[in-house]
């Protein structure tokens, strides 16, 4: 079954005071770009990338959106409404992968920067051992997040989605049944909001790599 990959990298990054996307966690890697690495790596049969109309894009280089030695493609899909909320970024992913044929998306934010190809796999391999699971997704502290599987047979009551919100929003109906799986390390599934939060997440790249880099560039 092909499970292509919706990357949702659209985020105005309000709450940030910048571009979060272009954040470097360590010289050439941008905070959005560690999140893609992962999900290129992670064994899909296509990428969907949906990109802010205004992003210039400097964290996606030309490394991250070669093609595979498989085969699989990396497209870039510009949101145009990704200024009304999530859920338009997600929906613009989806149709993109309904396109291309896609029995089911994993969905990843780029604002994870320490999501893994292992993590992402374990969600796949959960996902295709269940036949008939609609969703599987990340759990941290009982709450369903990001990475998640979401099968086809989503696809249109994500389609009504509003503003904001996100595909949690569908696991209240009971139409969908799924799967939760909460990962060995909370910081797999870690996502970067505000400058407190990614000041935590330089200090815990920093503790890794011993490398020291400034925030928000003016």
């Amino acid at each position: 079954m092909s499970i292509m990959g919706v990357y949702l990298a659209a985020g105005s990054s309000r709450r940030m005071g910048c571009r979060k996307q272009s954040l470097e966690l360590a010289p050439g890697m941008h905070l959005a770009g560690s999140g893609l690495a992962a999900l290129r790596d992670s064994g899909l049969s296509g990428l969907i990338v949906v990109v802010h109309p205004e992003d210039p894009l400097v964290w996606l280089d030309a490394g991250l959106l070669a093609d595979r030695a498989d085969g699989s493609s990396i497209v870039v899909a510009v949101c145009l409404e990704a200024d009304q909320g999530m859920a338009l970024s997600l929906q613009c992913g989806i149709r993109a992968a309904s396109d291309a044929g896609a029995d089911a998306v994993l969905v990843a934010l780029a604002d994870q920067p320490y999501v893994s190809p292992a993590w992402l796999m374990q969600l796949i391999d959960a996902w295709r051992s269940a036949p008939g699971l609609d969703y599987v997704m990340s759990e941290a502290g009982r709450e369903a997040m990001p990475p998640a599987v979401l099968s086809a047979t989503m696809f249109e009551a994500a389609a009504g989605l509003k503003g904001d919100q996100g595909a949690r929003r569908l696991l209240d109906s009971s139409r969908f049944q799924g799967l939760r799986v909460a990962p060995a390390d909370p910081l797999l599934v870690l996502d970067i909001d505000t400058p407190e939060e990614w000041a935590e997440a330089k200090r815990i790249w920093t503790l890794q790599t011993n490398q020291h880099l400034p925030m928000c560039k003016k």
